[in-house]
C-alpha cells in the first residue's frame, strides 16, 4: 500500500504537529513514520521531489500480525522457549521488523543469553535507530548482567536523545545507580522520572526504597502504597509493592512512639465525653481490644482494654476510640440506636437453615453439635452484620484525619483481610454453612476488600473467588456507602447498617432500637431484646434472649472493627486464635476435623511423624495469611495444604501427643467442636 502527499501547505493541515519542523525533511520523515506505525510495523517514508511517499507493508501485517501476538502472550506467560522458535521464523519471514529484533533481545535475556540478547538489540537499532525500548533494554543488559555502566549510560543518553521525557530510561538509570550501591545519584533521577511521570509505578516503588534505606519509614510506606495504588494486576511490582508497603509498616511500627498518636485522639474524646477514658494493659482478654462504656458497667469513666504483645494495637485502640466517639455524636443528636436480637428472630434464623441442619444430620454430627455449630453462625452472623458498615467509617475516618497511623492501619486491615480469604474460601464451611449466610458473609467481606482498595491500592477482591454476581453486588453496597461518606451525620451509620441487613437477607433477624428507650424498658424489665454485644467478651455459646439484665446492658458496648484474632503462632506476633472470627473459627474446626479423620487408625509414630514435620516446616517459615494451597507432606504424599491447614494439623496432632506443649496456638475452642462432631460421626 503507497500513500502520496504532496508536499505543500494542505499537508501541514493534515498534520499540523509537523508545521514546527519546518522545511527539515528528515523531521517531517520521522514524524510521518511515527504517525503511520501499526504496532512493530514501521512504514517507508521518503520524499520524491514535492511528493511525500509512504509506503505500508500490508502484507506483512495482515500475515503476520496474529502470529506476533502470539508471540507476545507467550512472554507476558513467561513461556520464552515456546516463544523463541515462533520469533525467529517471524524474522526469517521479514527481518525489517525491528519489534521482531527487539522481542528477540528481551527473550534471550530472560533465558539468561545477554550476549545473544544484544546482538539481537544491535539489530533492532540497525533497522531503526529511535527503537527507544531497545536502547533502554540494551543500556538494562549492560548495567545489570554485565555490570558495565558507562556502555549502560551510551545508550540512555541515546534513548534520552531522542525523548528527553522519557520516564522509563530516566528510571532505569536510577535503578542501576541504586544496584551498585550509589543510592544518593539514583535518587535525583527517580525524582526526576517522578516529575515527568508521577503514577509511575516502578518510580514510586523505586522511591520507596530510597527512603526506607534513610529509615524514613513514613515516607517509604506512602510510596510503596501509591505503587500499589498504580501497578497492573500481574505486574510483579504489585506483589514487589506489598511486600515492601508491609515491611516499611512494621518497622515504622517498631521505631515510633505510635502510643502517643493514639493517646492524642484519646484526649479530644474525652473531652466530647465529659468522662475519663481509660486505657489499660489486660493480657487476659481473650481478644487484642475491647471497649467498656461508662453506662454499662455502673462507672464514672469509660474503659479500652488491651493485650500489649498485639501487634499494630495502637490502631485497634483508635478504632475502639472513634467508636465511642460515633456513640457519643449520635447521642447528642438524639439517634443512638442499640443493635439487638431476640430468641425469636434466632428461631426465623434457624428455620431458615433447616436444609443445611438436616444436610448436618444426614452426614452423621449430633443434634448437639449441630446446635452448636448453628448458634455460632448466627452470633457471628449478626456481629459481622453489626460492624461492617460502621467499621467503613470508622477506617476512613481514622486514614483522613491520622495519617501519621496509616501504617498501623494498613497492618491491622491487611491481616483481617487476609485471614478472612482464607475462611471464605474453606470449602467444607461453605458446604456446611446456610448458603445465604455464606452469600451475605463473602459480600461483606468484599466490601471490607474494596475500602482497603480504596484506602491502600491493593486490590484483593480477585484473591477471594468469589462469584461474579457476588462482586456486583458487593461494589453496590460500597457505591451505596459512599454515597453516605461524603456527608455523614452522626448516627446515619445505622441507616445503612439496616439497609444492608435487609438486602443481605438478614433483617429479619435483628432490631435496631433507640438507645434511650431500651434502657427505660430494660430498668422496668419490659424487654427481653437482646443488645448484640460484638465485642468478644460476649460468650456465643449462651442462647440469645437468656443473658440476665446485667449481662444485656454489658452487651451493648461492642468492638466494631472485628479484629480481635491474635497474630499468628509465632515468637514475634503472639498466640494465634480464632476467639471471635466464626468465619476463621468455622475454617479451623472443619481443618481440625480433616485431621482427626485422617489421623484415625494411625499409629502414635504416624501421628508423631506429620506432627514433626509441620513443626519443622513452620520453623521456617508458615503465614497463615497465605490461603494458596502450595505446600506438601513427605508424610501425607498427594496431597497440597495451605498454611492455617498445617498449622491446625500440628495443633491437633500435638493435642494427641503431648497437650501441654505451648504450640502459640489456641484452637482449643475448635478442636473441641470437631473431636464432637468426629465422635458423633463413628457412633
Amino acid at each position: 500500500m503507497i500513500i502520496q502527499h504532496p508536499l505543500n501547505d494542505f499537508l501541514y493541515s493534515l498534520f499540523p504537529d509537523a508545521q514546527v519542523f519546518g522545511q527539515n525533511p528528515e523531521l517531517l520523515v520521522e514524524h510521518l513514520t511515527d504517525f503511520y506505525t501499526f504496532g512493530p510495523y514501521r512504514p517507508t517514508v521518503t520524499i520524491k521531489g514535492a511528493m511525500v511517499e509512504v509506503k505500508i507493508d500490508t502484507k506483512a501485517i495482515t500475515s503476520q500480525k496474529a502470529e506476533y501476538d502470539k508471540v507476545l502472550r507467550l512472554c507476558e506467560a513467561g513461556q520464552f522457549r515456546q516463544a523463541l522458535p515462533r520469533l525467529r521464523q517471524l524474522i526469517s519471514q521479514n527481518p525489517t521488523v525491528s519489534e521482531y529484533h527487539r522481542v528477540l533481545g528481551q527473550v534471550l535475556s530472560e533465558l539468561g543469553q545477554p550476549d545473544e540478547a544484544l546482538n539481537a538489540l544491535i539489530d533492532a537499532l540497525r533497522w531503526d535507530p529511535r527503537n527507544g525500548y531497545a536502547l533502554i533494554m540494551a543500556g538494562n543488559i549492560y548495567a545489570r548482567q554485565k555490570q558495565d555502566l558507562k556502555s549502560a549510560k551510551t545508550f540512555y543518553d541515546q534513548a534520552l536523545a531522542l525523548n528527553p521525557r522519557d520516564f522509563i530510561a530516566i528510571n532505569n538509570i536510577g535503578g542501576n545507580l541504586m544496584q551498585m550501591g550509589r543510592a544518593q545519584e539514583a535518587e535525583r533521577y527517580f525524582e526526576i522520572a517522578h516529575e515527568i511521570e508521577p503514577d509511575y509505578p516502578n518510580t514510586l516503588y523505586a522511591l520507596a526504597m530510597v527512603r526506607q534505606q534513610r529509615r524514613d519509614y513514613e515516607g517509604a510506606f506512602d510510596f510503596a502504597t501509591r505503587a500499589l495504588r498504580n501497578a497492573r494486576p500481574g505486574d510483579p511490582i504489585l506483589r514487589a509493592s506489598l511486600a515492601l508497603a508491609t515491611e516499611t509498616a512494621t518497622k515504622y511500627l517498631h521505631s515510633t512512639n505510635t502510643f502517643a498518636i493514639a493517646n492524642e485522639y484519646q484526649e479530644v474524646v474525652q473531652n466530647r465525653a465529659g468522662l475519663e477514658i481509660r486505657v489499660d494493659e489486660d493480657p487476659l482478654i481473650p481478644t487484642a481490644a475491647k471497649l467498656e462504656i461508662a453506662e454499662n458497667y455502673g462507672r464514672r469513666y469509660h474503659q479500652v482494654l488491651f493485650k500489649p504483645n498485639y501487634p499494630a494495637v495502637e490502631h485497634l485502640i483508635m478504632h475502639e476510640i472513634v467508636h465511642l466517639d460515633f456513640v457519643l455524636q449520635a447521642r447528642e443528636s438524639g439517634g443512638n440506636l442499640l443493635f439487638t436480637t431476640s430468641s425469636r428472630g434466632k428461631e426465623k434464623f434457624i428455620r431458615a437453615a433447616e436444609p443445611q441442619l438436616k444436610k448436618l444430620q444426614k452426614a452423621g454430627f449430633k443434634e448437639q453439635n449441630i446446635t452448636g455449630f448453628i448458634d455460632g453462625l448466627f452470633e457471628g452472623m449478626m456481629r459481622q452484620i453489626y460492624n461492617q458498615p460502621i467499621d467503613l467509617f470508622i477506617e476512613d475516618f481514622l486514614y483522613q484525619e491520622y495519617p501519621e497511623a496509616r501504617p498501623l492501619q494498613f497492618l491491622s486491615l491487611l491481616k483481617l483481610l487476609q485471614e478472612s480469604i482464607e475462611a471464605i474460601r474453606n470449602k467444607q464451611a461453605a458446604e456446611y454453612s446456610p448458603p445465604a449466610v455464606h452469600k451475605a458473609s463473602t459480600v461483606l467481606n468484599l466490601v471490607m476488600a474494596l475500602q482497603f482498595r480504596d484506602l491502600f491500592g491493593y486490590n484483593a477482591v480477585p484473591d477471594f473467588k468469589a462469584p461474579a454476581l457476588q462482586v456486583k453486588e458487593a461494589e453496590r453496597l460500597w457505591a451505596e456507602y459512599l454515597e453516605y461518606r461524603t456527608d455523614r451525620q452522626p448516627g446515619e451509620e445505622y441507616e445503612l447498617l439496616q439497609h444492608w441487613g435487609e438486602d443481605l437477607g438478614m433483617g429479619a433477624y435483628f432490631e435496631l432500637q433507640d438507645e434511650q428507650t431500651l434502657r427505660q424498658q430494660q430498668a422496668a424489665g419490659q424487654s427481653s431484646a437482646r443488645p448484640e454485644a460484638a465485642p468478644v467478651s460476649v460468650p456465643t455459646e449462651e442462647p440469645a434472649g437468656q443473658a440476665s439484665p446485667e449481662d444485656l446492658l454489658a452487651r451493648i458496648e461492642r468492638d466494631p472493627l472485628g479484629l480481635d484474632e491474635p497474630e499468628p503462632a509465632d515468637a514475634h506476633q503472639g498466640r494465634m486464635s480464632f476467639a471471635d472470627s466464626p468465619a476463621g473459627g468455622m475454617a479451623v474446626m472443619f481443618y481440625c476435623l480433616d485431621w482427626l479423620q485422617h489421623f484415625d487408625g494411625k499409629s502414635r509414630q504416624q501421628v508423631q511423624d506429620i506432627t514433626f514435620e509441620i513443626a519443622m516446616l513452620g520453623r521456617s517459615g508458615l503465614d497463615p495469611k497465605d490461603s494458596t494451597q502450595k505446600y506438601n507432606l513427605a508424610s501425607v504424599p498427594g496431597k497440597k495444604y495451605s498454611a492455617l491447614h498445617l498449622l491446625t494439623g500440628m495443633y491437633t496432632g500435638f493435642q494427641q501427643l503431648d497437650p501441654s506443649l505451648d504450640t502459640g496456638l489456641d484452637f482449643g475452642k475448635e478442636l473441641e467442636m470437631a473431636r464432637a462432631m468426629h465422635k458423633g460421626k463413628d457412633e
